[in-house]
């Protein structure tokens, strides 16, 4: 049985944008190396820090992602070719020979670039994750060969409901009414209003990409090709392509999963028992690339009325943020960070005052005392400044935390059955074959491997650093209790003999416990 899905691809050549995010890594990997027939991948990259577009793709390339293809077959890397752009600029900014170029021979178009930050103003994210929809269409009409165009959303943007399916509904304004309102809006006065124009939405993530899909949807019966929204949750690190752990920032769950190994985050408000929909990288890219084909096969013929939409979700197979801590915490002390600076140990709070309280002692207090510490040392105070941003970031997520949704996917699972059985090896997007277990232990390594640099050399050192870690731990806890216990039984004489040798007790197994350890 031959792969229907790579023979489709063989000889074509695709656009895409956002390649050089960590979604885009991925895309573009995938494609080289599952797809080796496959003619051109033409990449838009803008010029930055003084950076012009073709050593910005030999940075790309030079990604750990890559490293398979680097050592298999560096000759693909040549299919790779930069376009100078910006969505940010009218027609992309690409020029009129480039765009020529891409016109004769594109004919798949793959939109990735968006700003992804919750917290982003709104007038940037419309700037980027709507008007940015408009100009990639506006771009791909002028493709003449261009049979499908894919448009990665999120499986949020209808997260004001208690389903997420794969239904595109009506935009929450009028799109074309807001972008002109906050064309004439200074930025002070957009933020103002922020909160009223998201009509009930999150964050101005969420609004503008449900934004971005009222744009396509709009426009779904009046272009030649065919339109494929994919939806997905959260994504996370790759769980076996293109190398199993594989994440490039700190951005959504990495980040708490790195802060809380590295002893700076010790607790977030978040319902344990609710699902977190965390999905590896590579699953919805299959999707992606899949969709394409999909797309073609399916009613070739037919004039489409509506963007098809297929959610990549672990719904069919949850995952909650209990399991999650109870999975990866053990292997916070197998395998620690070699910087830590106090054990992992934080915790999952469901009271909004326990948590605030814990923010309090953990967070707050300890940056104040270490920043002095700093200033007396002559040092440069930083610990205040991280943790205002580590704690603005855990309440930009903490309505995902407390929030949990049913969710439909039924074209995807349409689609997987669709698919035969090489293709579904090749590309799989089956979130019912993720093994959790298996995938959270990957996902922690490569958080420690590739995000904060630790190879396996580092690990008896860490292990070192963390036992001393433990026994400072133990030390703290034991000089508070003796402070308290000296205050409250300062006026009794058997109380102070019963705790004296108590302590007796304490100090032999932390002299036998020192002993071990060092």
């Amino acid at each position: 049985m031959a792969s229907e899905i790579v023979n489709f691809y063989r000889d074509r050549s695709v656009f895409i944008t956002g390649g050089t995010g960590f979604f885009g890594k991925i895309l573009i990997e995938k494609l080289l190396r599952s797809c080796p027939g496959l003619k051109n991948i033409y990449v838009l990259i803008r010029p930055k820090a003084g950076q012009d577009p073709k050593n910005r793709l030999q940075d790309l390339l030079s990604a750990v992602a890559f490293d398979n293809i680097r050592q298999n077959h560096p000759e693909f890397f040549s299919k790779v070719i930069p376009v100078s752009g910006d969505i940010s600029r009218d027609e992309l900014g690409i020029s009129p020979q480039d765009l020529q170029m891409m016109s004769e021979t594109v004919s798949i178009a793959f939109h990735s670039a968006a700003i992804v930050r919750f917290d982003e103003p709104l007038k940037s994210a419309i700037e980027l994750n709507v008007k940015g929809v408009k100009r990639m269409l506006s771009v791909c009409k002028k493709l003449e060969n261009l049979e499908v165009l894919v448009h990665v959303s999120t499986a949020y943007v209808n997260s004001t409901r208690t389903e997420l399916d794969e239904t595109i509904y009506r935009p929450l304004c009028d799109v074309d009414n807001l972008i002109s309102t906050l064309d004439w809006l200074d930025d002070q006065a957009a933020n103002s209003i922020t909160k009223s124009l998201l009509n009930g939405a999150p964050n101005t993530y969420t609004f503008s990409k449900s934004l971005g899909e009222a744009v396509l949807n709009s426009e779904a019966g009046e272009v030649d090709f065919k339109i494929v929204i994919i939806r997905p949750s959260i994504v996370t690190a790759s769980w076996k392509e293109p190398i199993p752990g594989w994440v490039d920032s700190l951005g959504g769950t990495t980040g708490w999963f790195a802060g809380s190994a590295a002893g700076i985050f010790r607790t977030m408000y978040c319902h344990t028992q609710m699902a977190v929909d965390l999905i590896p990288g590579e699953f919805p890219v299959n999707l992606m690339v899949t969709s394409a084909w999909d797309a073609l096969k399916q009613n070739r013929s037919q004039q489409q009325i509506n963007p098809t939409v297929f959610l990549a979700s672990t719904g069919q197979n949850p995952v909650t943020w209990a399991q999650c801590k109870s999975t990866m915490y053990p292997l916070m002390f197998e395998y620690p960070f070699s910087k830590a600076v106090w054990p992992p140990t934080g915790s999952f709070k469901n009271n909004t005052l326990l948590h605030r309280v814990d923010q309090f002692l953990y967070h707050i207090a300890p940056a104040y005392l270490l920043d002095g510490a700093f200033r007396i040392c002559g040092r440069k105070p930083f610990m205040v400044r991280l943790h205002k941003k580590a704690t603005k970031v855990l309440d930009c997520v903490q309505f995902y935390t407390t929030h949990e949704w049913r969710t439909r996917s039924d074209n995807t699972c349409a689609l997987i059955q669709r698919m035969n059985a090489i293709d579904r090896a090749i590309f799989n997007f089956d979130s019912r074959t993720i093994d959790w277990d298996e995938y959270l232990c990957t996902y922690y390594l490569g958080i420690r491997k590739f995000v904060l640099k630790d190879e396996l050399h580092t690990l008896p050192a860490a292990r070192t650093r963390m036992r001393r870690l433990l026994v400072a731990q133990f030390s703290f806890r034991l000089a508070l209790a003796v402070l308290i216990a000296r205050t409250l039984l300062r006026k009794s004489e058997t109380a102070r003999t019963m705790w004296h040798m108590f302590g007796s007790t304490v100090a032999g197994y932390f002299v036998s416990l020192t002993s071990q350890l060092f």
